[in-house]
């Protein structure tokens, strides 16, 4: 089984994991697409021990003992991550450069190509970045745009799916219905982390939007409120 990294997001400060080998996953408090390489970071062998320190170190803001199992986890993160490579184009003024017009237009032609039938990780979107003249620190924002408008989705954390936007209605049309007290509620009769499918089937039934319940649990998210312990599963703090 592969080992899972357990990271800091940046921005918001909230712990969450990935598995190894990962560069890139959302953040599933603030939205943050967070570089795990730049991440200080401590390893553990299986999903489940990382999702329990995920919840210890949340719950106590890291402090030492994040401190301590990233020393003690250093060595092996060296030894199983690859080494990385920086390009002249990294080590030249980057944002600083003036970008070729119609960026906009070929990220939705790279996304269109790889993430429009199947799910494509955050990777492989930052791979073929130089292939069409798109700077990676602008798509990152972009993603997170096209996220809240809901142009795409994260079907898991590290990638990303466009939705079939003309089977739907504009954005501007969708109601959402705020549904955070229901899914504490399922959260609060379960003794154990919920998958996120359970609590979609579960309010759908009760004529509750799909986008109804991401937005919700969003919130849940960034409030602190409840926790990712792993992917498609969410638990009470």
């Amino acid at each position: 089984m592969k080992p899972f990294l357990v990271f800091m997001c940046p921005k918001c400060r909230n712990f969450t994991n990935a598995p190894v080998g990962q560069k890139r996953r959302r953040c599933s408090y603030c939205g943050t697409i967070i570089d795990i390489s730049k991440a200080a970071s401590a390893i553990f062998d299986t999903p489940e021990t990382a999702s329990l320190a995920v919840k210890e170190f949340n719950a106590s803001r890291g402090g030492d003992e994040f401190e301590r199992a990233v020393e003690k986890s250093r060595e092996r993160i060296l030894a199983l991550l690859p080494k990385q490579r920086v390009s002249a184009e990294e080590i030249s003024s980057g944002n600083d450069r003036a970008r070729p017009p119609g960026m906009r237009k070929r990220l939705m032609k790279l996304l269109h190509s790889e993430a429009s039938t199947r799910p494509c990780s955050l990777d492989r979107i930052e791979e073929l970045c130089p292939d069409y003249g798109l700077d990676w620190k602008w798509v990152e924002g972009q993603l997170e745009n096209l996220s809240n408008d809901g142009t795409l989705v994260f079907p898991r954390p590290w990638s990303v799916q466009l939705v079939a936007t003309d089977r739907l209605p504009k954005s501007k049309e969708i109601v959402t219905k705020d549904v955070t007290n229901e899914i504490l509620e399922i959260l609060q009769l379960s003794e154990e982390m919920t998958s996120v499918n359970d609590i979609k089937e579960k309010l759908s039934e009760k004529g509750i939007s799909e986008n109804s319940i991401e937005t919700s649990l969003e919130k849940l998210m960034q409030k602190g409120e409840i926790f990712e312990p792993k992917s498609g599963f969410v638990s009470l703090v």
